[in-house]
């Protein structure tokens, strides 16, 4: 091969291209501790291309971060790839990040480039003055009004969940978990988010059903993610190229934005605008803003947007509160005596004629407050979450300098489980959220949905969803222990926290 009068053969190319590339690994690996030098952090020794990741094989999340915290401090480095880590372990440090110096960590961190049209237009993706637009459109559709009005469809769905205990309860099988509850929360969500009642456990084959369930059935392992990490750039050209995601089949998603289009289309042009579920409300809602001269201009979420908040607010909901529901169901099975006091409460605040259980009821029974809070204190849904510096600035804290353009980590399960917060964290103590209890601490040490103007949105019909399912599961039947129930959960302490094993509890009548 002639190139400029110069010859080349084709295994000259290849090693003058390793050799390059060996050039580039060496440079950025060196890079990573000057980086380190100059904001005087500390960590675990960085090998090449991998960085820090090596530590975390073979061992949970939670050791690692216990071990970093004892030997380098509440401030420590990290790095995969070209990826600079700071893991955060100091409640007044986080209180300072996601709340008093928000301004300059107001983003998630994410790989530029890589999610997929339309996730890159999801509040989890969007930045600075984009991700605060559509979050102010966004915000009163969960106000509590607009709760109230979504709890028939919740009574609905959790009619359905009822209905099917009661028949594992008289023929005296035992109860996956997962599979139960996880149908329960995507009816929920099916209904609350597009208006779609779907039935999951009869009807597993339906399309809606059984394409939202390949979202959520992706290994432990990821090589997408992997290569996401330790070359992004590759991993943009994968997703611009040809459809590659981590996260989202591309069946999946195509499915779901044909259907929120054909939903839109079809209440457009019916008009239809008194509808309660998210969709609705997010087509409804406007934010107007002041201008120069003093008129208003009203902003609207694009189709784009729309698209985007649709899909990531169905898979948000529908995990959380499934591994929400499915722990809160073995903490009932295993005490006894905390699902009786519970079930005293709401018989003193149900009447037995209800057929429904109201929003207003749900929010005054405290010990009901006090399970659900204590069962995502010992068992998070979400066990990490990231902000990021300003691409540009340094930000210095306390003393401590968080660099550009890094990612920041905090682990809630690391303060959940922490022995000065918590006394004996790996005990079941609903009372630990009484009134009494929670003025005694410091309310930032509970964060199983963030803090901060960018915590959950979803929050509060995350936690409605499971306080009526409960309420309607309980009014009729128990939870116990059963042969398969385990004595002490083995946990995956990833992402989401998710049981080694399927969780298997019994039902019986009342």
């Amino acid at each position: 091969m002639d190139i400029f009068g110069l010859t080349f053969t084709f295994w000259t190319i290849v090693k003058t291209v390793f050799i390059l590339w060996l050039f580039s690994v060496i440079y950025d690996w060196l890079a990573v501790f000057a980086w380190r030098r100059k904001y005087k952090l500390k960590g675990k020794f960085p090998f090449p291309v991998v960085g820090t990741l090596p530590y975390v094989i073979g061992r949970s999340w939670d050791d690692l971060d216990n071990e970093m915290l004892q030997k380098y401090g509440p401030v420590s480095a990290g790095s995969v790839g070209k990826m600079k880590i700071i893991s955060v372990a100091d409640i007044g440090l986080m209180k300072k990040i996601f709340v008093k110096e928000h301004v300059h960590f107001q983003n998630r961190f994410t790989i530029d480039s890589f999610d997929p049209w339309p996730m890159n237009k999801t509040l989890l993706s969007l930045k600075d003055e984009q991700w605060k637009r559509v979050r102010n459109i966004i915000t009163p559709t969960f106000s509590a009004g607009k709760l109230k009005k979504m709890t028939k469809e919740i009574n609905y769905c959790a009619e359905l969940l009822t209905s099917g205990l009661i028949e594992k309860a008289k023929s005296g099988e035992e109860v996956d978990s997962r599979k139960h509850l996880g149908c329960y929360t995507m009816d929920v969500i099916a209904s609350t988010a597009f208006g779609i009642r779907t039935d999951a456990y009869n009807n597993p084959d339906d399309s809606f059903v059984s394409l939202a369930q390949k979202v959520f059935g992706s290994s432990s392992f990821n090589p997408i993610a992997l290569l996401a990490m330790l070359f992004p750039n590759l991993a943009g050209f994968l997703v611009k190229m040809f459809g590659i995601s981590v996260y989202y089949p591309k069946d999946s998603l195509a499915f779901f934005v044909d259907v929120i289009k054909k939903i839109i289309k079809e209440r457009q042009e019916k008009e239809d605008t008194e509808r309660t579920d998210m969709l609705q409300l997010m087509m409804n809602a406007e934010l107007q803003v002041g201008t120069e001269d003093g008129t208003q201009s009203v902003k609207k979420l694009s189709l784009d947007e729309l698209l985007g908040q649709g899909i990531i607010g169905f898979v948000a909901g529908y995990e959380t509160t499934a591994l929400l529901m499915t722990y809160l169901s073995y903490v009932l099975a295993t005490h006894p005596d905390v699902q009786k006091k519970l079930q005293d409460e709401i018989d003193e605040h149900v009447p037995a004629e209800a057929t429904e259980v109201s929003y207003d009821v749900v929010m005054e029974m405290p010990y009901l407050d006090q399970v659900i809070n204590e069962t995502l204190r010992m068992y998070p849904p979400v066990t990490k979450m990231n902000r990021t510096t300003p691409k540009h600035e340094d930000v210095e804290i306390d003393g401590h300098w968080f660099p550009r353009d890094t990612m920041i980590s905090y682990s809630i399960w690391q303060v959940h489980h922490c022995l000065g917060l918590y006394p004996e964290p790996e005990k079941f103590i609903p009372e630990r959220f009484s009134s009494e209890e929670k003025a005694k601490r410091d309310p930032f040490v509970f964060m199983p949905f963030g803090h901060g103007p960018r915590n959950c949105i979803g929050m509060r019909l995350a936690l409605l969803e499971a306080k009526i399912a409960t309420v309607a599961v309980l009014r009729k039947l128990k939870f116990v222990k059963c042969a398969e129930t385990e004595e002490k959960l083995q946990l995956i302490k990833e992402s989401f926290l998710r049981p080694k094993n399927p969780i298997k509890v019994g039902v019986v009548l009342r």
